[in-house]
């Protein structure tokens, strides 16, 4: 039989077919199934029909070796994307079990810390202690122990709105721009207006490469509040700002498993926010 792992003999056989006592007669079940004399064997033929077997089941495994090295390295690149999109996925489970989407809060605000100063004093004090809105706030509400992720996400689903304070702090944090998408997500699975943009510094400040894809979809295709120092522009962006929010109308009365709905001290916070 010439098979591939005999080729070494075949191949001194064929070269050797004049001295080989009825050499001219002789034959071999060829690779392919085929019965050939040696006298009409192409070795050369053949060598390339072994090697490329070989090839093929190399380049296979190594095929294989670099999809699956492709896929991590995706992976790792869109972690925070897959995190989302299972997150998202498991808030749209644990909703579908109600009977009714009820919400807690007015509104969530979502903001870097390095803003939280600036985010207190002019927008959640005014949102809260002037105008009465049930407002969702990371120090106010979220209860220590479980995942970070797991409060995001149930304070994204249990709020009537979703505020994103972009400033370029907001750009350069990973969670600010998990909790992004996970709005983006939540405005698509709502089907309607729940998203409140609020620009902190004027879009032509905020670095180009700080611009993810997500938020420029955003910008362009949704109206947001630009802040403003101005007294009459202040008047006009709080006017748009309670236009988007709508009255207050959700208070949610039991604590979640990830949320607390009231703290003893929201009206001390509350007060202290109001005076000059």
């Amino acid at each position: 039989m010439c098979k591939c792992d005999a080729f070494s003999f075949i191949y001194w056989m064929k070269n050797h077919i004049d001295i080989i006592h009825q050499g001219s007669n002789l034959t071999c079940l060829y690779i392919n199934g085929s019965q050939v004399k040696f006298t009409e064997l192409d070795v050369t033929y053949m060598k390339f029909e072994c090697w490329k077997s070989v090839i093929m089941a190399s380049g296979i495994s190594v095929g294989f070796v670099l999809l699956i090295v492709g896929l991590v390295i995706y992976g790792y690149k869109r972690r925070y994307k897959i995190m989302y999109v299972i997150l998202h996925l498991r808030a749209l489970l644990r909703r579908n079990q109600l009977p009714a989407v009820d919400y807690d809060f007015d509104g969530f605000i979502s903001y870097s810390s390095l803003d939280k100063n600036w985010v207190l004093n002019n927008i959640y004090g005014k949102l809260a202690a002037q105008y009465g809105y049930n407002i969702c706030l990371d120090d106010r509400n979220f209860r220590p122990g479980p995942y970070i992720s797991d409060i995001i996400v149930e304070s994204i689903s249990k709020s009537n709105k979703i505020i994103l304070i972009i400033s370029q702090n907001f750009l350069r944090s990973g969670w600010c721009k998990f909790e992004m998408n996970l709005a983006r997500g939540e405005l698509s699975t709502r089907g309607r207006d729940c998203l409140i943009l609020i620009l902190k510094e004027p879009v032509e400040l905020l670095p180009p490469e700080l611009i993810s894809l997500t938020l420029r979809s955003l910008l362009e295709t949704r109206v947001y509040l630009q802040w403003s120092e101005e007294n009459d522009r202040k008047l006009l962006f709080w006017r748009k700002m309670r236009n988007s929010l709508g009255d207050p109308r959700f208070k949610g009365e039991e604590d979640t498993p990830y949320l607390y709905q009231n703290n003893d001290g929201d009206d001390e916070m509350n007060q202290t926010l109001l005076e000059p």
